[in-house]
């Protein structure tokens, strides 16, 4: 090891890992140039780095740091709406079926009749200039772009560069969703779209995992624990080409709201705001802001982990949120809800980061496998879930809302509040280590899920 670890999770939390955990702990903190290793409370076993696995370096850039999905991550828009707008089940159904109408969720290039039109977009400044090449506001990104050189060749992976158009403004499979969200102390609604660089970004990684793995001698089987430097010439296209799958990424978040957007006009005759855009599969170049208060630049790769800095950050200098550390949106799961927080202080002490969301506690196939028998009971939970919005501190008031309506017939077994950890548990940890605090905390009224 060439550095220590230090993990952020409470008694039950710590009690819930596993060896395996902490062997990629291990040897995320052995490669070469790492200087810190941090694993957020939402932790758990990843590939190479552990999911909530933070790693910090000189020169490295550790290709699991951002794996498969480059630049997963998420974006909220603040709507006009009240819970009391939202709480007619048949209003969410019909705004589900709006937006399925536009944006096209699962895997394959499927792209919805009134899918927002993308033909005249230049994917090119889409590659390399992200929600800038879109008009989006530096304001409402964690980065607007990551510059990609002019002289890379963004077309020298087809498999890649083919799934740009067809896939720019949808959703994917997997845990990635579309979801309408209440706050429960102002029964203020929101609207949560997670997802990432679809096609692009995976055959991007997959690309250069190999490519790596050629390069270190690795067996192809061992490519996820490849490596490259820098300033090596593998090392410099890979990190061009990640960063334009980044970038992909920011733009598809932002082309999806305008799906999102035509959706909450049909229905409830309003328009809704971009919040905040930001990432939590990615390596950045960022400030490091050392104990002694001193800085320098590196290499940090959050492996599900959100970045997050506080105020006074130097690299929020000239941004809208120097004086408040920028937001950190935290996707629970479709039951049990998700989360905005604000960066504190003690964010220096975790690598300026925090979890992703809840955390697994089952795999896919093991949940499908485990609870298949409770199939009934988890589609009741959803149907039935009951929670009051906006009451007051004794309780009184509110809108009560039953209910997450979905756009699947069956609730997805790897998707359903029992495979993942408690969210209000993962987020005490980072109050309770000053790391963050929690400003909004959202339950889900309606979800789109991306389904295989």
């Amino acid at each position: 090891m060439q550095t220590e670890v230090h993990a952020f999770l409470s008694e039950s939390l710590f009690e819930a890992t596993d060896d395996r955990l902490w062997q990629q702990a291990v040897t995320s903190a052995s490669y070469d140039g790492v200087r810190g290793v941090y694993l957020m409370p939402d932790t758990h076993l990843g590939y190479g780095i552990p999911v909530g696995g933070v790693v910090v370096t000189d020169e490295t850039i550790i290709q699991s740091g951002s794996g498969y999905d480059i630049s997963c991550g998420v974006i909220y828009m603040r709507t006009p709406l009240s819970a009391a707008d939202v709480a007619d089940p048949q209003l969410r159904q019909r705004w589900v079926d709006e937006v399925e109408r536009r944006i096209a969720t699962g895997i394959g290039n499927h792209r919805p009749a009134l899918a927002p039109d993308v033909r005249g977009h230049d994917m090119d400044e889409i590659l390399r200039y992200g929600a800038k090449a879109l008009g989006v506001s530096a304001d409402l990104c964690e980065r607007q772009y990551i510059p990609v050189p002019d002289e890379v060749d963004l077309e020298s992976i087809p498999k890649a560069r083919c799934k740009c158009t067809a896939q720019l403004g949808s959703v994917g499979g997997g845990n990635h969703f579309i979801e309408m969200q209440v706050d429960v102390a102002d029964a203020s609604v929101w609207v949560m779209v997670h997802c990432g660089s679809r096609g692009y970004g995976w055959q991007t990684a997959n690309h250069f995992f190999h490519a790596g793995a050629e390069l270190r001698g690795l067996a192809k089987k061992a490519r996820e624990r490849a490596h490259l430097y820098a300033d090596e010439p593998l090392g410099r296209r890979y990190w061009a080409h990640h960063n334009s799958a980044a970038n992909y990424a920011i733009a598809n978040r932002h082309t999806i709201v305008r799906g999102v957007q035509e959706a909450l006009r049909e229905v409830f005759t309003t328009e809704g705001e971009v919040y905040y855009e930001i990432s939590h599969n990615l390596v950045q170049e960022e400030t490091l802001v050392l104990p002694d208060g001193s800085t320098t630049r590196g290499f940090v790769h959050r492996k599900g982990a959100t970045r997050a800095f506080p105020a006074g950050h130097p690299d929020l200098a000239g941004t809208r949120w120097a004086g408040s550390g920028h937001p950190c949106l935290i996707p629970g799961s479709m039951l049990s809800g998700a989360a905005i927080l604000f960066p504190l202080a003690g964010a220096y002490r975790s690598g300026c980061s925090v979890n992703h969301g809840s955390g697994r506690v089952l795999g896919r196939g093991q949940a499908k496998r485990e609870l298949a028998a409770r199939h009934d009971e988890i589609d009741e939970e959803m149907r039935s879930v009951t929670r009051t919005f906006g009451a007051d501190a004794e309780g009184r008031g509110g809108v009560t809302i039953t209910g997450v309506i979905g756009n699947t017939a069956r609730t997805p077994l790897d998707e359903c509040g029992h495979v993942y950890k408690d969210l209000d548990e993962v987020l005490a940890v980072l109050e309770t280590e000053g790391i963050a605090r929690v400003a909004h905390r959202l339950y889900p009224v309606a979800n789109i899920k991306g389904t295989d």
